[in-house]
């Protein structure tokens, strides 16, 4: 069956054309950073923000020398998170942003087992993201983020998702891999079971080291969105990226299917600060993305 569209903050993913949202990734590193890269983001055109609190200095103690218990993650960093978003969120209100841009945020903490900078095992990972949940629970619904990011092979993704949803909250299930691009059936398995558990939209991430990764990656994406007629879809939309230079391209082929991908804007010192290897600037992508609408 072919995937049921989202809507974050009144932003349709994928678009109404079909073609990619596009998200920015708020790196900081620190929270007055991230807010200045809001409001260059939702300047640019940015369908949907990312909060990267792994790369925030104000959530530091998730990047501690030692990794956390899951006891100390419910309260101390699940606390410095929702500190984040409710700062994130009270800039861009005071700052004159869309007044929907807070409410499509896409909260992610990224362990380093996955490439990011939060030291959290299985068990820490799932207290943090359960705790920050309850504490959301008690925010009005147009001031909690529009999704949460949710690490499939942390375990946690099924309990997640029943939280995220009671309060009105889709569930982004995410799989990295910054050595290689796995087998296509893995890859598929990868993202049935994001499903099977629950996600609204199933994203991976891998590295290439061939052409031909490329294409399977862009392949193992088509298949999944496929429509009715063709061969049967996921059933939930799908970001597929193959990252570095030799995978820009998946990150700019519509035809393909991919619900969302990923730019950067500059910050105040012009640098753009990617999230993960291979990001463009957001006016390139947007230009491509509309040359190759088919």
């Amino acid at each position: 069956m072919s995937a049921t569209p989202l809507t974050w903050g009144g932003r349709s993913i994928p678009g109404p054309d079909g073609l990619p949202a596009v998200a920015v990734s708020l790196t900081g590193p620190r929270l007055a950073h991230a807010r200045t890269q809001a409001r260059s983001a939702v300047d640019a055109g940015a369908d949907v923000l990312e909060l990267r609190v792994d790369l925030l200095e104000e959530a530091g103690v998730l990047t501690g020398s030692a990794p956390m218990d899951a006891a100390a993650v419910a309260g101390a960093a699940a606390a410095q998170v929702l500190e984040c978003l409710r700062g994130l969120g009270e800039a861009i209100a005071a700052n004159g942003v869309d007044a929907d841009a807070a409410a499509r945020l896409l909260l992610t903490c990224r362990t380093a087992a996955e490439g990011g900078q939060a030291r959290l095992d299985a068990a820490a990972y799932g207290a943090l993201l359960c705790s920050v949940l309850d504490g959301l629970a008690d925010w009005a619904p147009e001031r909690r983020p529009a999704a949460i990011d949710v690490e499939v092979q942390r375990g946690c993704l099924p309990q997640v998702c029943e939280q995220a949803h009671g309060l009105g909250i889709d569930v982004v299930a995410s799989f990295h891999d910054f050595e290689a691009t796995p087998a296509d059936e893995v890859l598929e398995e990868v993202l049935a079971r994001m499903a099977r558990e629950g996600a609204d939209l199933a994203k991976i991430a891998v590295w290439p080291t061939s052409a031909d990764d490329v294409a399977r990656l862009l392949g193992v994406c088509a298949r999944a969105t496929a429509g009715a007629g063709e061969r049967s879809g996921l059933g939930v939309p799908v970001a597929a990226m193959s990252m570095g230079a030799l995978g820009a391209v998946s990150r700019v082929a519509p035809a393909f299917g991919s619900a969302l991908t990923f730019a950067v804007v500059p910050d105040e010192q012009g640098q753009a600060r990617a999230s993960a290897p291979g990001q463009l600037p957001i006016q390139d992508v947007r230009r491509c993305l509309e040359l190759l609408q088919v």
